[in-house]
């Protein structure tokens, strides 16, 4: 957590720079001038985009290093409007929808918050903290400023998940169950959301471990685990609670509905 506050602070004297640099550069008039700044903010190790709302006016070196299938501003505008297309849809991270314009304007208006964007950019996942900056009110123009934490955010998922998941059979575990249960058992009580739970074991597991050894009844879980997972549906939850002891959590689902499932 430490490390990632480091970055935080860094990241915002960083954007504070590059956005009066920036700045500075869109209102001088010697080329001269605008060459050197340019060159300042092409060094930086963060992405820079300048954006007008309607298409990208600039972006610097970086950029292209993240977007290497193309070969130029040109050339990735002929697909693409806004790096906003990249972003993932996840619990905690900015998701703004198709064409939607407002996150760019809440992240610029509340700079005393930090906003982090998950990526998928050539197949491969990545996260970054986002800050924009309005440069130019009467021509929308703003400053966007990708700082990357893909190496913090995926340490943090990894602990996460280590938490949440049993060691075994890789489903969830008592804790997940506990919290995820609590979480739609909320969304019940408040909106019309049914989900239906399932308790299943296995009939004399103790026999087999005592007759085969305990290696065969991990073996035995595994398999359970993994035949039952794979006829489940996306949405559907299902963890170990006890030795040979499990449950399914199905999302939108009546009694009658799971009962036929």
């Amino acid at each position: 957590m430490d490390s990632l506050f480091e970055v935080n602070g860094t990241m915002c004297l960083i954007f504070i720079i590059l956005t009066a640099v920036i700045a500075y550069l869109l209102s001088q008039k010697s080329l001269q001038q605008k060459v050197y700044y340019k060159k300042i903010i092409d060094n930086s190790t963060n992405i820079v985009v300048v954006y007008n709302l309607k298409y990208i006016l600039t972006a610097n070196k970086t950029f292209f290093h993240y977007f290497k299938n193309y070969k130029n501003l040109e050339d990735f505008t002929k697909t693409h409007k806004c790096i906003s297309e990249f972003f993932e849809l996840e619990k905690g991270y900015l998701s703004p929808t198709k064409d939607d314009i407002s996150w760019l304007e809440t992240i610029a208006d509340r700079k005393d918050e930090k906003f982090k964007v998950k990526m998928k950019i050539d197949g491969e996942t990545l996260y970054f903290l986002i800050s924009a900056s309005l440069l130019d009110k009467k021509k929308n123009i703003y400053a966007i400023i990708l700082s990357d934490i893909t190496e913090q955010e995926s340490t943090k998922h990894k602990l996460v998940s280590l938490s949440i998941k049993d060691k075994l059979t890789n489903i969830g575990n008592r804790k997940y169950y506990d919290d995820i249960l609590n979480e739609h058992i909320t969304l019940a009580q408040r909106y019309p959301h049914n989900f239906s739970l399932v308790l299943l074991d296995i009939d004399f597991f103790k026999k087999i471990n005592d007759s085969l050894g305990h290696d065969i009844g991990d073996r035995v879980l595994q398999e359970y685990t993994s035949f039952i997972s794979h006829h489940l549906r996306e949405v559907d939850i299902f963890c170990r609670i006890g030795g040979e002891e499990f449950v399914l959590i199905l999302p939108h689902t009546t009694k009658d509905k799971a009962c036929t499932s």
